[in-house]
């Protein structure tokens, strides 16, 4: 696989050289840094995917409102969760009915508004949040030990930097 990911990224260098001489200068960094950034992001998700459906029998998205209720540690209307995540409010009505039906979480009633729920946690679902974040923790974690600490510093900082242009557009 190593050398498959890397003759693929040669390839898009040989292709720009070849097919499109007169772009290479312009386009080199694209292929240089922009493709193995794309590859790494798919590469983590697929592993996320496959350790959620294996392991636990979810989805991502699934994981997703599990870890945004238990960061947040207080109940939330299916509003405020879907407001922070990229769902429908009918995608989301959806997500927390399997949720609801696998015990790992519960809808309450508002105390204000009777016409309003809340959404929490149940200890099941806890438990089963903290195991996953753990697993993708230990993923991540043995992706980073091949680095050292100067290039894990450099790396967080061109992230960051990275971040900070993407969202101030």
């Amino acid at each position: 696989m190593t050398n498959d990911i890397l003759s693929f990224i040669e390839d898009k260098h040989k292709f720009l050289q070849t097919v499109l001489p007169q772009h290479y200068e312009k386009y080199k960094t694209v292929v240089d840094i922009g493709l193995p950034l794309m590859l790494v992001n798919k590469l983590i998700t697929e592993a996320k995917e496959k350790l959620f459906n294996t392991k636990y029998s979810m989805t991502t998205s699934e994981f997703d409102v599990l870890m945004s209720l238990l960061c947040l540690n207080k109940q939330l209307t299916p509003t405020e969760l879907y407001e922070n995540m990229i769902f429908s409010s009918g995608g989301m009505t959806k997500l927390l009915k399997k949720l609801e039906s696998k015990n790992l979480i519960k809808r309450i009633p508002s105390k204000e508004d009777k016409r309003s729920m809340y959404v929490v946690l149940t200890p099941e679902g806890t438990k089963l949040a903290i195991e996953a974040f753990d697993d993708i923790a230990s993923m991540h974690m043995s992706l980073f030990a091949e680095l050292e600490n100067n290039e894990k510093t450099d790396m967080e900082k061109i992230l960051k930097k990275m971040l900070v242009q993407l969202t101030t557009k």
